[in-house]
C-alpha cells in the first residue's frame, strides 16, 4: 500500500485500518504492517500524537500501576527500548522515584511495592531518606522517603510516537492525517470497513484507539464506552543544570529532566484536573456522580455551553459529528502546576531556580474504575477497541500496539487483558480507583 501522509486520497482497501495517530494507534499500525498485513492509519489532526500522546509527561513508568497493567507495562518497556535503537526520542533509563511527603504516603508506596513483589519486579524497593540521597543527591529538602524502581525510563513523547509512525511507514503501513472516522461498517455481525470524511475504505479488521473521541465511534456499532474526558495540565521549564535522571512521582507533583535541561512538571499523583460538563455526562452518569463526589476535590468543573448547543443542535450526545476536525487547544491550568513546581522544589531545592517555558493541557481519557479498555470481542467481529488510558497509558502504547496487531490479524492477543473487557462496566461490583489520575 502506498502512503497517503497528509493527504486525503485513501486506498478503497486494507486488511486493517487503525483509527488514532497516538502511541498506541502508531503502534498497532507498525505492528500490523510488521506481520504482512496491509493497514492504514487514519488521524483527524494534521499530524500524529497532537492530543494525549504528544501531550503525556514522557515517563516510562513500570511500577506504581495496578497488577493487572504489569507485563504490558515490562513489555511495552523492552519495546521502547528496541524502538530507541532505531530513532532518537531522547530515551533514558533513569529509574523512577516515587517520593513519599507525608506521614499517610507510606501506606500506599509499601502496598505498591508489595505489589510490584508479587507480580515479579524485583528490583523495586522502599527507601528510606538517606537511601534515596545516594540515588538522586539533590534531594535535600525534607522528606519520609521514596519507593524506587531502577528500570524505568523516559523521552520526548511526541518524537516517541513519531519514531513508531515512521516504523509502520518503513514496513509499508499507509497513514492519512486531516482524515476523521465517522463510522464503523458492519455486516452480518463484522467488521465491512471504516466510513471517513475523505471516503470509506473496506477492511476486515478495525482498530478504534481514538482517545477520548472512542466513544462517538463506537457507538455507530451500538457500544456504550464509559469515558470522561478531562485536561491534565503540564509546564516545561527553561533548561537548567543537569539535577536528575530519574523520573519523579509524588502526591502533588510529578517530573522529569530532559537531556538538554528542560524539566517537565505534572500535577503528580491525584493530579487537579478539570473536566466540560455536557449532555454527554448522561453517558455512564452512574459511575461518574459517585466518582465526581469522590474525588472533588482533585476535579474541577465547568459548563460547557458550547458543546451543549451542539448536542442539542445534532439531538444526540455522541454522533460523530460532535467530534470535532481539528480539536482546539486545552487550556492548562497554570495556578495548578505552579503550585506542583513548588512542591518539586521543596524535594529537590535546586528547582527553586526554575523558570517556565511554556504551559499546555493534555486530553485523558478516563474510566470509572482508573483501568483501560482492551477489547477485540466486544463488538462486531473484527473490531478491536484501546481507550480510556487514564492518564498513565503513554508508557503502554508499544505494548497495546502488539496486542491490538494479534487482535486484529489473527485475533488472539500476545498479552493477558481478560481484565480490561469493556464488558466489565455491565457487570455489578466495578471497582473505585484509589485515585483520580
Amino acid at each position: 500500500m502506498s502512503p497517503a501522509v497528509g493527504g486525503r486520497e485513501l486506498p478503497s482497501g486494507a486488511d486493517v485500518v487503525v483509527v488514532g495517530a497516538g502511541i498506541t494507534g502508531a503502534a498497532t499500525a507498525a505492528a500490523v504492517a510488521a506481520r504482512g498485513a496491509s493497514v492504514l492509519l487514519v488521524e483527524k489532526e494534521d499530524g500524529p500524537a497532537h492530543e494525549g500522546s504528544g501531550r503525556a509527561q514522557g515517563s516510562l513508568r513500570v511500577q506504581g500501576r495496578h497488577a493487572a497493567e504489569f507485563p504490558l507495562a515490562v513489555e511495552a518497556l523492552r519495546l521502547w527500548r528496541e524502538a530507541a535503537e532505531e530513532a532518537d526520542f531522547e530515551f533514558v533509563v533513569g529509574g523512577n522515584l516515587y517520593f513519599a511527603t507525608r506521614d499517610s504516603d507510606l501506606p500506599v508506596l509499601r502496598g505498591l511495592v508489595d505489589e510490584a513483589h508479587a507480580s515479579g519486579l524485583a528490583d523495586v524497593a522502599l527507601l528510606d531518606p538517606d537511601q534515596t540521597r545516594e540515588v538522586l543527591p539533590a534531594a535535600t529538602g525534607p522528606f519520609l522517603g521514596a519507593m524506587w524502581s531502577p528500570i524505568d525510563a523516559q523521552c520526548q513523547p511526541e518524537k516517541g510516537t513519531e519514531a513508531f509512525v515512521r516504523r509502520a511507514l518503513d514496513r509499508g503501513a499507509g497513514v492519512a492525517y486531516g482524515v476523521k472516522a465517522t463510522r464503523v461498517i458492519e455486516r452480518a455481525g463484522r467488521v465491512a470497513g471504516l466510513e471517513t470524511s475523505a471516503g470509506t475504505v473496506a477492511a476486515s479488521a478495525v482498530v478504534v484507539a481514538g482517545g477520548a473521541w472512542t466513544p462517538y465511534l463506537a457507538s455507530t456499532v451500538g457500544l456504550a464506552v464509559p469515558i470522561m474526558p478531562v485536561v491534565m495540565s503540564e509546564v516545561e521549564t527553561k533548561a537548567l543544570p543537569p539535577v536528575f535522571r530519574q523520573t519523579i512521582r509524588a502526591f502533588g507533583f510529578g517530573a522529569r529532566q530532559r537531556p538538554g535541561g528542560r524539566v517537565v512538571v505534572s500535577g503528580g499523583l491525584n493530579a487537579v484536573v478539570r473536566h466540560e460538563v455536557s449532555l454527554y455526562d448522561l453517558n455512564g452518569l452512574r459511575f461518574w456522580l459517585s466518582r465526581a463526589a469522590d474525588f472533588r476535590s482533585h476535579l474541577r468543573l465547568q459548563l460547557g455551553a458550547r458543546r451543549i448547543l451542539r448536542q442539542i443542535a445534532t439531538m444526540s450526545t455522541l454522533d460523530t459529528r460532535l467530534v470535532p476536525d481539528r480539536s482546539p487547544e486545552p487550556r492548562p491550568d497554570r495556578v495548578a502546576v505552579d503550585r506542583a513546581l513548588a512542591r518539586l522544589a521543596g524535594v529537590i531545592p535546586a528547582m527553586a531556580a526554575a523558570t517556565p517555558a511554556r504551559y499546555w493541557g493534555g486530553l485523558v481519557d478516563m474510566t470509572p474504575d482508573g483501568l483501560p479498555v482492551i477489547d477485540g470481542a466486544c463488538g462486531p467481529e473484527g473490531l478491536t477497541i484501546i481507550t480510556g488510558l487514564s492518564g498513565h497509558g503513554f508508557t503502554l502504547g508499544p505494548a497495546l500496539g502488539a496486542i491490538a496487531a494479534g487482535l486484529a490479524v489473527d485475533g488472539v492477543s500476545p498479552l493477558p487483558i481478560e481484565g480490561f473487557r469493556l464488558a466489565r462496566f455491565s457487570e455489578p461490583g466495578v471497582r473505585r480507583p484509589e485515585m483520580l489520575i
